[in-house]
């Protein structure tokens, strides 16, 4: 959206206060699939609805005002195709966010935010007051959002697996733990850029379980070990990885969490932490507004560098450096203390 200073305050205080109808609008044609029928070409609003079922007024007007912000191009009297940033929603893209368009405007997260107002009288998440339960609880009763979420965050870890790899140097490691490492999409990526690695798969049963086609080629060198990181002792390893782990809880169980990590640590082992790291001071970018989405889903927070070292030490971790990749996400280096 523009919010230059050629507009008046008022006009740009009602474009933001637009922005949920524009997740709202793309959550609707990432549902509906749009993105996918324009693959080969542009095509009507008619022809579009009559392919995903929508209704054709309706459904041009979502797209015209999609346009004004960049999704989706008008190429002609009624006629849409793909933008850039229209083509992230194609569902078999490099890259796509089709499900994370999905899972950012379902009622679990849109009912949450409802009661942002109480997260920040209170400082605590308002998920369960929501929703009656737990976010976790909540997808477990709702098998069509906990699709979709899950394909999120699955969209979210490939876009950091590429520039994780181009900024680390895996080389050294012989054993790679990936702890709450989900079917182990990094892991596997790590693996197959270093093949004289091994690698342990750390996450609860029915997880690991069904981390076979995922690990691929690289399943004989991963051992898959079952259990949780906040209760169960977690495996040897000379390198550990956490990507977004931390970010899901407050400072007490993150501490928690690593304090595993040390003591499982073989002499010489090192932790990454791959997150979003909130830069200071402040710049514009996703890591502040994900940090509020922390707060009022699970009591979580995006953390400066200065935040992660508290936490680290706290665990009887030691911060060596915070590395930037060409992503969002930066990488928290740590060492025993």
């Amino acid at each position: 959206m523009d919010h230059s200073a050629a507009h008046p305050p008022q006009a740009v205080l009602l474009q933001m206060l637009m922005g949920p109808w524009v997740a709202q609008a793309l959550g609707a044609v990432a549902r509906l699939g749009v993105a996918d029928h324009l693959t080969d070409g542009p095509k009507s609003s008619a022809e579009l609805a009559e392919l995903v079922g929508a209704d054709a007024d309706a459904l041009g007007r979502t797209l015209r005002a999609l346009s004004t912000v960049g999704v989706f191009s008008s190429v002609g009297a009624d006629q849409w195709g793909l933008s850039p940033v229209a083509s992230c929603l194609v569902t078999d893209a490099p890259g796509s966010m089709r499900f994370m368009a999905q899972a950012e405007t379902d009622r679990a997260h849109w009912a949450t935010w409802e009661r942002f107002t109480d997260a920040v009288r209170t400082g605590k998440s308002q998920a369960t007051q929501a929703l009656g339960c737990t976010p976790w609880d909540y997808y477990a009763q709702h098998a069509d959002d906990s699709a979709a979420f899950s394909r999120a965050m699955a969209n979210i870890s490939g876009m950091a697996i590429e520039p994780v790899l181009a900024s680390y140097d895996f080389s050294q490691a012989k054993v790679i733990a990936d702890i709450g490492g989900a079917y182990g999409a990094l892991l596997a990526a790590i693996l197959r850029a270093n093949p004289s690695a091994r690698g342990v798969l750390f996450d609860l049963p029915h997880v690991v379980e069904g981390a076979g086609p995922v690990l691929g080629d690289v399943a004989p060198r991963v051992e898959r070990v079952s259990g949780s990181f906040l209760e169960d002792a977690l495996p040897a390893a000379d390198l550990y990885v956490l990507k977004h782990i931390l970010h899901d809880w407050d400072d007490a169980r993150s501490v928690r969490i690593l304090e595993g990590v040390r003591a499982a640590m073989t002499p010489g082992a090192r932790v990454l932490v791959v997150e979003m790291v909130v830069p200071e001071p402040v710049v514009p970018g996703p890591a502040t507004w994900l940090d509020l989405n922390m707060l009022v889903m699970l009591d979580g927070r995006e953390r400066t560098a200065a935040q992660y070292q508290s936490l680290l030490e706290r665990a009887g971790l030691q911060l060596r450096r915070v590395i930037p990749t060409p992503s969002p996400f930066g990488i928290v280096e740590a060492e025993a203390r």
